[in-house]
């Protein structure tokens, strides 16, 4: 595929509609920990039905790049793939996802670890199973009624999966450092504009078993990039 073909793809593809918003209760406990694909653990905290999570090491700061008044800060995703986000908060405190946005899948080792039984967002329940070391949507309840999980990923889960081996940025516009560049053009090759996506690049995390087909370099050990 040409550089300008993919330069067009990768402008639909930054310009998907959010993921999900956030602006209902929510009935998650407070002390949780999580741990994202670098082995990093966070606090968890839900209020207002925003969940926010506050890095153990104190190193590990979020760097949204987004502008305007308000604030970065790691954020819950209850998407198909259970994620952890840097966003921008505007002084509205209305909340959006950006494909643009850092992320990095949870991690586990046993469903407890992905927040079992469920979490409530509003009047609908997403419960997550762990699967491959991740959490994924097990089903979604709402009024006793649930629905089993389609199998189906959003786009932007193909792109968390594509950072769950590199550091959180520290430097802006993350999505130019590589190797994350090369692996946000290959998920526009391979998803273009859509908001679902059922192909995730040899190079980035897969669902299935883990490490990519190839290695792009080792990490920090504080798990924050160094830079461009």
């Amino acid at each position: 595929m040409s550089r300008n073909i993919r330069a067009f793809a990768l402008a639909g593809l930054l310009a998907l509609p959010s993921a999900c918003s956030s602006s209902s209760s929510s009935s998650t406990s407070q002390g949780t920990i999580i741990t994202d694909t670098l082995g990093l653990k966070f606090d968890l905290s839900c209020t207002g039905g925003l969940c926010v999570l506050t890095a153990q090491n104190p190193a590990i700061t979020p760097l949204s790049c987004g502008s305007g008044s308000g604030s970065d800060v790691f954020v819950l995703a209850f998407d198909p793939l259970l994620a952890i986000y840097a966003l921008h908060v505007p002084s509205s405190g209305e909340v959006e996802l950006n494909a643009a946005d850092p992320s990095h899948p949870v991690a586990c080792a046993t469903d407890a670890e992905c927040l079992a039984p469920g979490v409530t967002l509003g009047m609908v329940t997403h419960s997550y199973t762990c699967q491959s070391g991740l959490c994924l949507l097990k089903e979604s309840c709402y009024g006793g009624a649930c629905t089993p999980w389609d199998g189906l990923l959003l786009t932007y889960d193909v792109l968390t999966l594509c950072q769950a081996d590199l550091p959180w940025p520290t430097s802006c516009p993350s999505i130019t450092s590589q190797p994350y560049a090369d692996r946000i053009a290959a998920v526009a090759d391979a998803c273009g504009a859509h908001p679902t996506c059922a192909t995730v690049p040899a190079t980035c995390r897969q669902l299935s078993g883990g490490a990519p087909a190839s290695v792009d370099g080792g990490l920090p050990a504080s798990g924050v990039d160094s830079g461009p």
